[in-house]
């Protein structure tokens, strides 16, 4: 008995070292989430920016310095907001770009993106976007003014544009790396996650919940765009850049952060 006790002792013990050593040596992918403005004027959101000419000799520098301060993280992935099934054709401009025979676009999905790849050396740039419609927009607004909440809407839209005229303001009067460093402070992911959660949420509450619905749709996108993440990562990876509209960062940040595979690297500990 004395031996076998001894055993089961030892096997324990084993057991418990083994598991420490690791937890204590679990890598962790540090992740840099960098909201950005539109460069190009896609048209998919209700509220823009207005456009500014970023393939100036002005922004061109302005860029350049922007990925030389990102490119000494040593990324090892960088990812973009490009639909994952456009990964192919997108692999076939950046090795052209890579090649010298193809010119960026006015896309910060390039501009920066295609550009932070090259001097990272990486050989290919992840797209990880997946798109899905606002599929309950019309219903929603149909039941704001059914229930007396266009008001909601009324101040969702006031909100929006005050935020988008600061951004607009920023970029008048800032180098991109100061517009990026700006919108990327909490306070300001905050202010954009709010308009969902703040306006749109209550319409119809209690009844259809269309407000809410429509606030699903948002959520369901980024929850697809952070499953196209974690899939695309691996254990090699020690650190990824993602590059993607400011409104999709603060959802993006609260999944990630609750994920114990992840490490977030604030913005403002990189662009300084």
């Amino acid at each position: 008995m004395t031996f076998i006790k001894t055993i089961s002792t030892f096997l324990i013990t084993i057991l418990l070292v083994t598991t420490t050593f690791g937890q204590e040596s679990r890598h962790k992918t540090k992740i840099l989430l960098i909201g950005t403005i539109h460069f190009e004027n896609p048209h998919t959101d209700k509220f823009e920016l207005k456009t500014d000419d970023f393939l100036s000799a002005k922004r061109q520098t302005e860029l350049e310095d922007l990925t030389n301060v990102l490119s000494q993280t040593k990324a090892t992935k960088m990812m973009i907001e490009r639909p994952i099934e456009n990964q192919r054709s997108s692999d076939s401009l950046y090795n052209l770009y890579l090649t010298g025979h193809y010119k960026l676009t006015v896309s910060e999905r390039e501009q920066i993106g295609f550009r932070l790849g090259k001097k990272l050396k990486l050989n290919q740039i992840n797209c990880v976007d997946k798109f899905y419609g606002l599929v309950h927009d019309s219903l929603m607004a149909a039941t704001a003014k059914e229930n007396n909440q266009l008001y909601l809407l009324k101040d969702l839209g006031t909100q929006a544009n005050a935020m988008i005229s600061d951004f607009d303001n920023q970029l008048k009067k800032g180098t991109i790396t100061e517009v990026l460093k700006y919108i990327n402070k909490p306070d300001e992911l905050k202010r954009n996650l709010s308009i969902y959660l703040k306006f749109i949420a209550k319409i119809g509450a209690g009844k259809n919940f269309a407000g809410a619905e429509y606030v699903s749709d948002w959520y369901l996108r980024n929850l697809a765009i952070y499953a196209n993440i974690t899939n695309q990562i691996n254990a090699n990876d020690k650190y990824v850049i993602l590059i993607f509209g400011q409104g999709h960062i603060p959802i993006l940040k609260h999944l990630l952060q609750n994920n114990d595979d992840f490490e977030i690297v604030e913005v403002s500990s990189v662009l300084k």
